[in-house]
């Protein structure tokens, strides 16, 4: 199974203990099957002025 992960950074081990407080399901790396999803997640980014990035595994 391909996992998808958008967001400002290049990853390359996820790292739970720097993750945000207060997200939707609690701290945590979020992941996604579906690759439409992270794309939009990371479009996000780019309307706020930010570089972003869909990093896969």
């Amino acid at each position: 199974m391909r996992l998808y992960h958008a967001s400002t950074l290049c990853i390359e081990k996820p790292d739970v203990l720097h993750s945000r407080d207060k997200l939707d399901f609690g701290r945590g790396f979020y992941l996604t099957a579906m690759r439409d999803q992270a794309v939009r997640y990371a479009e996000r980014f780019t309307r706020r002025g930010k570089e972003a990035y869909v990093n896969a595994s």
